[in-house]
């Protein structure tokens, strides 16, 4: 059976994000089950809003959300404050509270965590804090953006679930300690290797990319505004980031993670083997101007080409 990706394209980011979810209902519903549902926003940069979820995404997930059996909501990131709910104050999330059944959370104040182990570029194991409540979560929904990025070309609804771990932690996805010690063609190996292990750990259950207004150029947090108007949903996350990508104009399957992602099995992205529900995704391709990083994104084929090498 084919992956289900939902397209949806208008005017309306809200309507979008609900419509794709509707699309794929009884897909979801299945995921929901009646429990706990954690909705993880994008939103660690909250001083550039174009790099964060948008509030109007949240608002039509849990538009959908409205009336389905469910145990609880939560909107859950961990971000960089020195107040509580300082990023989610400046993006508008606090409003959510008064329009519906719904708490916010920053994993970073519960300081509740598990131990897990991403790999150094020295092929090391190092150990990583994953916040707890969102590794025993049942039903995590990625509430993402489309947007490129700087080490594996784009970034969507599966490199979000970086936000389960703890802020001091972040980096190592990239292979080294700080900011400081990134080195490119490193990383270009070593972030998708990482992004298996997190897919591992704490995969979304159901994704949804909010493509209405996009990044592009030097993303995640540096670029400039792109309007797709789409809204993408689906089970499996490397469908909705493959589908995703090819919206964005990139092949999926030459995007490291996302290759890898497929031999691995953890989700489908080759197109032929996605069924695309709504807007057909060739009727909404809109190039992206990729991150100046591009042509060396590109090596991780000669680095790595299958993660059976390591």
């Amino acid at each position: 059976m084919k992956s289900k990706v939902a397209i949806v394209k208008g005017e309306d980011r809200r309507g979008n994000i609900c419509q794709a979810l509707e699309l794929i209902k009884q897909d979801v519903i299945s995921k929901i089950n009646s429990q706990e549902i954690i909705v993880k926003p994008n939103c660690l940069q909250s001083a550039v809003p174009l790099s964060c979820t948008h509030i109007d995404a949240l608002r039509g997930i849990l538009d959908f959300l409205k009336g389905l059996p469910t145990e609880s909501v939560t909107v859950a990131e961990t971000c960089r404050d020195s107040e509580p709910f300082e990023s989610f104050n400046r993006l508008g999330y606090t409003s959510l509270t008064d329009e519906y059944d719904v708490e916010l959370n920053n994993p970073q104040e519960d300081n509740d965590w598990i131990d897990a182990y991403l790999l150094n570029r020295n092929d090391q194991d190092v150990k990583v804090k994953i916040s707890r409540r969102l590794f025993e979560c049942k039903c995590r929904i990625s509430a993402a953006v489309a947007k490129t990025h700087d080490t594996v070309t784009i970034t969507g609804a599966w490199k979000n679930m970086m936000g389960a771990l703890a802020l001091e932690d972040k980096v190592k996805m990239h292979g080294c300690n700080s900011h400081s010690e990134r080195i490119l063609i490193s990383e270009v190996e070593i972030l998708p290797q990482n992004l298996i292990r997190i897919a591992q750990i704490v995969p979304p259950h159901i994704s949804v990319i909010d493509g209405f207004i996009g990044m592009e150029g030097e993303g995640p947090v540096r670029g400039t505004e792109k309007h797709l108007g789409i809204a993408i949903a689906s089970t499996d996350f490397v469908s909705a980031d493959a589908v995703c990508a090819k919206a964005m104009g990139f092949e999926p399957l030459e995007i490291s993670y996302l290759n890898y992602g497929n031999q691995m099995g953890l989700g489908v992205a080759d197109l032929d083997d996605i069924e695309i529900i709504g807007e057909p995704v060739e009727n909404v391709v809109n190039r992206f101007t990729p991150h100046s990083h591009y042509p060396t994104q590109m090596k991780w084929i000669e680095l790595l080409p299958s993660l059976a090498v390591k």
